[in-house]
């Protein structure tokens, strides 16, 4: 029996950072409840035709802000759930959530559904970051949601953490990371800032009001950050992820490891083992074909063999596991050759080493080849 995880996608924010290109809205907070009805329906809907031998070992609450829902609103979800698919006793359930808006009653509430693994988007401590990034928060709320978290019962937090913000400096960010380490998280992800096009950050990039740190500054970030976190006792588990022992995510690693998920909420993605698929990102279209008892995937795709050996090397090179010896055959011996300094070898498989994991894609485009590379 294969295990599997569940995502759902909670479109709603209070306000919507001017970098973020996720689907979701903001100000509409009087849809929720139209909006979780239809969830509910869609959930149903993939039940009565779910035919895998699934068991579900984790469950993640994504968005957005997903604690825009009631309580009671999230317990029905997590109940529903349960009643429909094959969970572990005892699954990960996570809940990502932003500095500011909830309190430690509410975080005592959100433990009693179930929910055993926290998100925490504090992206930076410094206020001037944070008004470049239009985040509604401060350090002071990041450090009280972290506290009120640990009250009200959850063992298993995350924070995730920004680099490569306009006029961030290497320093700064380090100084952040041994803030963030001193609160002793079991997790912490590092993620790049990136200008997607269709936010108001990406204008700002290209009308040169903001500007990213050099290139040599963002991977002198990336390259100290992670080095201090490893030394800090942390796994360098993924190219940007990082966990105390036997802390790693488990519904991140079914991603990696190319295990099935279902997916649902506008915009979700989803991976049955053969096909990946996706609903409308559109919360309107959603609410109108679910009304309809019509299901609200926009496309799909099912994975060609020459896809499969693809996200096996890339998913590999980006992770601690790498990849199967048994599976180089399929791979270029002089490509192999060419990056051989930055691999290393062993319990049967071919590691990229965790201080050159800012290198995972171009190495795997050239182990890939040009020619494959384009049909990823």
């Amino acid at each position: 029996m294969n295990s599997a995880g569940i995502y759902i996608h909670i479109p709603f924010c209070k306000q919507i950072c001017n970098y973020c290109d996720y689907h979701t809205t903001e100000k509409r907070e009087a849809e929720i409840p139209r909006f979780v009805e239809m969830l509910l329906r869609e959930i149903e809907l993939t039940a009565i035709k779910f035919n895998h031998k699934w068991q579900f070992d984790s469950i993640y609450l994504g968005g957005g802000s997903p604690t825009l829902l009631s309580l009671k609103e999230l317990e029905i979800i997590l109940k529903i759930l349960r009643d429909k698919f094959s969970l572990f006793k005892n699954p990960e359930i996570t809940l990502e959530i932003n500095p500011g808006e909830n309190t430690l009653n509410e975080l005592k509430s959100l433990k009693g559904l179930g929910i055993n693994r926290l998100s925490l988007g504090f992206q930076s401590l410094d206020s001037k970051l944070l008004k470049i990034l239009t985040r509604a928060h401060n350090q002071g709320d990041c450090v009280t949601l972290y506290e009120n978290s640990r009250n009200a019962g959850f063992e298993n937090i995350s924070i995730d953490m920004l680099y490569n913000i306009p006029r961030q400096s290497v320093e700064g960010w380090l100084n952040d990371l041994k803030t963030v380490v001193k609160m002793q998280p079991e997790h912490i992800a590092l993620y790049s800032l990136s200008a997607e096009k269709g936010t108001p950050f990406y204008t700002d990039i290209q009308n040169g009001h903001l500007s990213f740190p050099s290139v040599a500054v963002e991977n002198e970030m990336y390259r100290e950050g992670s080095s201090y976190l490893r030394d800090c006792g942390f796994t360098h588990y993924e190219v940007s992820h990082f966990a105390k022992r036997e802390k790693e995510s488990v519904h991140n690693l079914h991603y990696w490891q190319r295990d099935p998920y279902l997916a649902f909420g506008p915009s979700a993605h989803g991976f049955d083992g053969e096909k990946r698929y996706w609903n409308v990102s559109s919360l309107a279209k959603y609410i109108k074909l679910i009304s309809q008892n019509k299901s609200p995937i926009q496309g799909s795709e099912i994975l060609t063999d020459e896809n499969i050996d693809n996200e096996i090397i890339m998913n590999g090179l980006r992770t601690n596991l790498g990849i199967s010896t048994s599976f180089l055959e399929n791979i270029d011996d002089k490509s192999i050759e060419k990056w051989d300094g930055y691999l290393d070898r062993g319990n049967g498989s071919l590691l990229l080493k965790p201080e050159f994991f800012n290198f995972a894609d171009e190495i795997a485009s050239d182990l890939i080849g040009e020619e494959k590379s384009a049909t990823i």
